[in-house]
């Protein structure tokens, strides 16, 4: 992470650089079930696409695109809830067909939404799911700095390695390690955190995740984070909701985060940036 992330979320946009987060969506198995937690914890809004979109359901915060969200189809009933991450494409098809070149796996190639632009699916080297969004006419969703809205993203990957390699050569990404303090350094000692690119240009991030922080059989994943006015009231409102507080709230030099998850299981951030 950054500690200018409240600041270059302090402003609306949806100029994203190619490699760049653009969209998170959810799927769980009964959307209605959850949609009452997030409108408490959030205030979000919920409109549903119609069956033209297979009901799929776009995420607002005060008239501001937040994400997407749907019930889980028939045939992904073993999958897990949890929110998916999409990345800005400007071809599709050649970050796909980059994927697989790089070791990857293409689990739903470029399918158009006309209109709006081309989603796929892939996994990658390091084992996390992640989508690709190729914008015509809908860019993606609005980081304006407020409560309820997208803030940071970050794979907590099981093979850094074959990650910072995966991102580097497929999205572009410049893989800038941070030390512990936040500043640039070597990761000696374990516990690589690196941004996708340096300074003030970072959108997202890169951890050598712990296998020991997770359950046994845990594969490598996305995570995005989501603003809160408080951490711990926003915390107690999840349990409250019928989620769980799975670590923190906790103080970070990026401010007070907690990792949570709804009631279907689907795990997030809540972040209470710093001040100033």
């Amino acid at each position: 992470m950054t500690e200018n992330t409240n600041t270059a979320a302090s402003s609306a946009h949806t100029a994203f650089a190619a490699g760049s987060p653009v969209w998170v969506d959810l799927g769980v198995p009964d959307l209605a079930a959850v949609q009452g937690f997030y409108q408490a914890l959030f205030g979000w809004e919920f409109e549903d696409m119609g069956p033209d979109f297979a009901n799929y359901h776009m995420i607002t915060h005060h008239g501001a695109s937040v994400g997407g969200a749907m019930s889980q189809m028939e045939s992904d009933a073993d999958q897990p809830a949890a929110w998916t991450i999409y990345l800005k494409s400007d071809d599709i098809e050649q970050s796909l067909t980059d994927t697989a070149a790089a070791g990857g796996s293409v689990i739903v190639p470029a399918m158009p939404m006309p209109g709006l632009g081309s989603m796929g699916v892939v996994i990658t080297p390091g084992g996390e799911g992640m989508g690709i969004w190729q914008a015509d006419g809908f860019e993606g969703f609005v980081l304006d700095g407020t409560v309820g809205a997208p803030v940071w993203f970050e794979v907590m990957s099981f093979d850094f390695d074959a990650d910072a390699e995966y991102y580097r050569t497929v999205w572009g990404w410049e893989p800038t390690l941070l030390g512990d303090d936040g500043n640039a350094g070597d990761g000696a000692g374990g516990g690589r955190y690196a941004n996708n690119h340096p300074g003030g240009a970072a959108t997202a991030g890169l951890c050598d995740a712990p296998r020991d922080w997770f359950p046994e059989g845990t594969d490598s994943f996305w995570r995005p984070y989501f603003i809160v006015e408080n951490a711990d009231a926003a915390a107690d409102l999840v349990r409250a909701q019928g989620g769980s507080v799975l670590d923190g709230p906790m103080d970070t030099p990026f401010g007070r985060l907690a990792t949570v998850a709804d009631p279907a299981g689907a795990t997030f951030q809540i972040s209470e940036l710093p001040a100033g």
